[in-house]
């Protein structure tokens, strides 16, 4: 007799969770129906697995084979729809702990390829200081393809005890080959704010990374002490933040926004998944001239707080396309400790926007594009999925009638795109030069009492360089390298070879580390790494101030009212979608 094991169990539970969570609870023809489609499949289920059990070539695990079952199950939903397994549930505490041990990076499944990509890398962790950036895509784990993983299956992996090391190797925007970053694992403490302080005499800012539990008692001690210097203006910083908990995003947003004014709803088919959730209390800056910046890596809870102060016309947005990441999780609780964390709902902006991007189907022709932007602040790239040009988007109003569009994501009222790196810059960062160079110096130097980037500094990175055998990317090499093997298979002459040798001496002329652009970032990158090492988190992100061209622009906007206004108004108002 064919014993079935708790998983068997667990997927037949998990098959009717799916199909009856959001049904009423009288029954009806069509219920009825179902129940008995539902049952029939799951005989089918059954049938398949005494079958492969009992006869199959080899035997089988039970458990591995259940568990495919269930993750193929699951895998024709979303991403975000994931059975996590009793030993990893530790992993949904993490936001509440605030810690765990890793390297520290966001992932996500991104393009039309759905792979696994990096975020945003986490301040002062592994990631950011090796030079991980967002729009990174993972192709391995420990030489083990990422195809078709999900991102439980890759944190499994990155994850793991402190001081043990994990390699992966990623493909990069605008890098022919994949490169390989081993990083040493270490124990990831999450900080919602990573900054607040005034940025000039009268623009303050606060730079919110994550919406852990604790972000909006954290924004609310950030508000209250940057208030203390009376800004004429502040500045949220969202950028290359993934997300979090809807109560922290509504916690945030209502510090913003009047009592009763609306943040997001959320839509779904089971019963109780339709809100509104509205600001209470009372907010501690309704009035305060507000930028909000985002990016590519600004995703879901930092949407609702960028698509509720847009749509209520509360403040400026600046920066570039955010991710679109709508989806509306909650955890179900299986036996023996298991979890279902299931996607129940969708989230829409206050004029009634979906926040969730739309990804082209397999088989579907769409135009899709990928930019890279330069964060000034980590140095990484973020990666961004443009709207396809010829899609109608649909249009909505803010509250004073301004348009906005659907389609998901929050499209900024001023777009202002960041550098972006070159090769040699990359393979600057990839080989952890600045890091490396900084640390090295500050052994062998009186430590300075400022952040200064002397001439003398400048020179000694350049033997830095020299000693490490840094070799900027020659573009084309891997071909030549290709023409040369052929070459000796082929036994051609001498000839061939010299003009190999000659085009790879021009190709090398060609990259320079001693253009007046790359000497630029060099001394920003060796300020960065001096600010960071001798005042830490704060020092470095002040650091970023004058290169980072959308901050610059958020403190152009605060300081001229007149275009402020402009900005927030229209002469005409509309009313379609317009918020309550």
């Amino acid at each position: 007799m064919i014993r079935f094991s708790r998983y068997f169990l667990t997927a037949a539970l998990l098959g009717a969770v799916i199909a009856f969570a959001a049904e009423p609870t009288v029954p009806d023809k069509s219920q009825e129906a179902k129940y008995r489609e539902v049952a029939q499949q799951i005989k089918l289920f059954g049938d398949i697995y005494k079958s492969v059990s009992a006869r199959y070539v080899d035997e089988i695990a039970p458990t591995d084979f259940i568990k495919a079952g269930i993750d193929g199950m699951l895998g024709t939903l979303d991403p975000y729809t994931v059975f996590i397994e009793p030993d990893e549930t530790s992993q949904l505490d993490e936001i509440t702990q605030g810690k765990y041990g890793g390297v520290g990076i966001e992932i996500g499944l991104r393009g039309k390829n759905r792979e696994l990509t990096v975020i945003s890398p986490i301040e002062d962790t592994p990631a950011a200081r090796k030079g991980l950036r967002a729009g990174d895509v993972i192709i391995a784990v420990e030489g083990k393809s990422t195809a078709g993983f999900t991102t439980q299956d890759a944190t499994k992996l990155i994850r793991g005890p402190e001081g043990t090391s994990v390699t992966l190797t990623i493909r990069r925007l605008g890098v022919e080959e994949p490169l390989d970053y081993t990083l040493e694992r270490q124990e990831i403490r999450i900080h919602d704010v990573n900054f607040a302080g005034m940025v000039t005499k009268d623009v303050a800012l606060i730079k919110l990374a994550h919406f852990s539990s604790l972000a909006g008692s954290e924004l609310d001690s950030a508000l209250a002490e940057v208030l203390k210097y009376e800004p004429k203006g502040l500045i949220l910083d969202l950028r290359s933040n993934p997300g979090g908990l809807l109560p922290s995003a509504i916690s945030v947003a209502q510090e913003f926004l009047n009592t009763g004014d609306p943040i997001v709803s959320t839509k779904g088919r089971s019963p109780g998944s339709d809100h509104l959730f509205q600001a209470g209390g009372k907010p501690r800056v309704p009035d305060l001239p507000l930028v909000v910046l985002v990016n590519g890596g600004s995703a879901s809870a930092s949407e609702i707080v960028s698509g509720a102060i847009q749509d209520l016309d509360r403040g400026v947005i600046v920066g570039t396309q955010s991710f679109g990441k709508g989806l509306v999780q909650s955890v179900m609780n299986l036996s023996d400790g298991a979890v279902l964390k299931m996607t129940t709902a969708r989230y829409y902006t206050p004029s009634g926007r979906l926040i969730q991007r739309d990804r082209p189907k397999q088989g579907e022709l769409a135009l899709e594009t990928e930019d890279g932007e330069l964060d000034p602040e980590t140095g990484e790239i973020i990666r961004r999925e443009t709207t396809p040009q010829d899609t109608v988007r649909e249009k909505f109003a803010t509250r004073a009638g301004r348009d906005v569009f659907g389609g998901g994501g929050i499209t900024p009222d001023i777009i202002v795109e960041q550098p972006i790196l070159g090769m040699v810059e990359i393979e600057m960062f990839r080989r952890d030069l600045f890091f490396g160079f900084v640390s090295n110096w500050l052994a062998t130097h009186a430590r300075p009492d400022t952040v200064e980037v002397t001439p003398a500094m400048l020179k000694a990175f350049d033997h830095y360089m020299d000693s490490a055998k840094f070799q900027p990317p020659v573009p084309g090499n891997d071909a030549l390298t290709a023409l040369r093997k052929i070459g000796e298979k082929d036994s051609m002459n001498a000839a061939f070879f010299a003009q190999l040798e000659d085009l790879k001496k021009s190709l090398a002329a060609t990259v320079s580390t001693n253009t007046s652009e790359v000497r630029d970032f060099i001394k920003q990158s060796l300020d960065r790494e001096l600010a960071s090492a001798l005042g830490g988190r704060d020092w470095r992100i002040r650091s970023t101030f004058d290169e980072d061209v959308q901050l610059q622009k958020a403190i152009e906007v605060l300081r001229d009212r007149n275009s402020y206004s402009a900005l927030l108004t229209v002469a005409t108002p509309k009313t379609k979608g317009k918020p309550n």
